[in-house]
């Protein structure tokens, strides 16, 4: 297997748990069952977690060697943010993600895993911003719009935001696995704004 192909998956598998961790701390009871299924089928889950950061100590010292011969490679970059999103390493996964967007500035998914990682820093409003501009540009991305759920809801305190991307969310993606979570988390909200 090709190394840009290992950090893709890895990448992928990263994501899916941070997703479905966010989930879980965002619409708590109605996701505890389904996390705990969906983080025993992750790949890497469950290993060693002292190995798997040697290893991705390992891959990081590796890529930058790489870095060191071609600077502005998109690909090595971006496999680098991804190591260090994986992790969470959030101050040097947006140095990489911005050094790819100074190449690829029109890479929506650097920008979501930038906007994801700017939340981890406690920079919402950042996140947000650039969420919007996602969605701006692509109407249909259900991440973004999941994302944008969770911030308004978790972090702005804002039931209106949550629930207006979550309900677009579910427009785009009606049979997604939290569908009925978000669903439930749409109707407290709106008992909550209406009582």
């Amino acid at each position: 297997m090709s190394k840009n192909l290992y950090a893709v998956i890895l990448g992928v598998a990263v994501i899916t748990v941070f997703a479905v961790w966010t989930m879980k701390n965002a619409l708590q009871p109605a996701l505890e069952e389904p996390t705990a299924v969906a983080a025993a089928d992750s790949p890497g889950m469950g290993g060693d977690p002292e190995a798997m950061m040697n290893d991705v100590k390992q891959q990081i010292q590796h890529l930058q060697e790489l870095e060191k011969s071609d600077p502005d490679n998109p690909q090595i970059l971006t496999a680098l943010g991804n190591l260090y999103y994986d992790a969470g390493m959030a101050e040097q996964a947006v140095e990489y993600y911005d050094r790819v967007l100074k190449l690829q500035p029109d890479n929506i998914e650097i920008k979501v895993d930038k906007a994801s990682m700017l939340r981890m820093l406690g920079r919402s409003a950042e996140s947000v911003a650039i969420l919007r501009e996602i969605v701006a540009a692509v109407p249909e991305h259900e991440q973004a719009w999941f994302n944008l759920g969770v911030i308004y809801g978790s972090d702005l305190n804002d039931a209106a935001g949550a629930m207006d991307a979550w309900k677009k969310y579910l427009a785009i993606s009606p049979n997604a696995p939290h569908a009925d979570a978000i669903r439930q988390e749409i109707a407290r909200l709106e008992k909550e704004i209406g009582g």
